[in-house]
């Protein structure tokens, strides 16, 4: 299906926009339940893998959105990251 048939009225649009955004504002915002991404690199994997090679796999992951962070001199995204981490580092 292509995008030219999709009729979506302002409101449907705005509501999934809204949507998008809080989404993504939760994930960003909230370190606890935060995934960056990760779920859904694993529901397409095949192989399965142990509970702590995930967490370990997610960590060097955030490590390195984190070393971005740093670069760019964005210190608050990086604390965040770095919060992450830390929970966690609770579950190996």
């Amino acid at each position: 299906m292509s995008l030219d048939n999709i009729n979506m009225s302002e409101a449907e649009y705005q509501a999934l926009y809204n949507r998008i955004k809080q989404d993504l504002y939760d994930e960003f915002l909230n370190p606890e339940t935060a995934t960056y991404g990760a779920d859904v690199l694993r529901q397409k994997e095949t192989k399965t893998f142990s509970e702590r090679e995930i967490i370990q796999e997610e960590i060097e992951q955030l490590k390195l959105v984190m070393k971005k962070y740093e670069e760019d001199e964005e210190y608050e995204k990086a604390a965040v990251m770095k919060k992450r981490i830390n929970y966690l580092k609770k579950y190996l």
